[in-house]
Parts: C-alpha cells; structure tokens; sequence
C-alpha cells in the first residue's frame, strides 16, 4: 500500500480531533474536513504550489493536536489550521473560475 499523501494525513489528524475540539467547533471541523477531502481531488493539490499550504494545514493540525482541549492555545490553533483550510479552498476556487 502506498504512503498516505500529506493532504490525507492531515484529514485523518483533523478526523482524529473531532472530539477533541471544543463542542462549538466540532461542526466547522467537520466541514473543514469536507474542503480538505474535496481539495484532495483537484489537480492543484499536486503542484508545486500547493506544496507550502498543505504544509501549512499540516503544521496547523499538528499545534491542534498538541494543544490542550479548551485551552486558548487549542482556540488559536483551531483558529490557524482554519484559516489555512481556508486559504488553500479559496486558491482552489479562484484557480477553478479561471480554468473555465
């Protein structure tokens, strides 16, 4: 079986903490998880360019998982691993209207 690519190992961290992060982000860590596992299907998630956000989402899910539940410092990697979520979803959004 072949290595699990960066992008699935940090789904699988991310699905990993569903219960871990506190009640009110559990369902926007599911829907985080969604775009991750949509990501995972385009194309641009095997350039070179999309090398440095998965990495950034991965670095993201690492500081969530190492941080206390509840904690301010889970509330601002949760925060992070967001916001690079969101950025690699948004590069993939804006490189899909200019394909078509």
């Amino acid at each position: 079986m072949a290595e699990p690519t960066l992008i699935q190992q940090v789904i699988e961290a991310a699905i990993s903490l569903e219960t871990a992060v506190a009640g009110l982000h559990q369902e926007e860590l599911r829907l985080l998880v969604k775009d991750l596992e949509e990501a995972k299907t385009t194309l641009f998630i095997r350039t070179a360019e999309a090398k440095p956000m998965v990495e950034r989402c991965w670095h993201a899910v690492e500081a969530l998982k190492a941080a206390q539940a509840g904690s301010e410092e889970a509330e601002v990697a949760f925060g992070d691993f967001e916001q690079a979520v969101s950025k690699l979803r948004n590069t993939i959004l804006v490189r899909t209207q200019r394909a078509t």
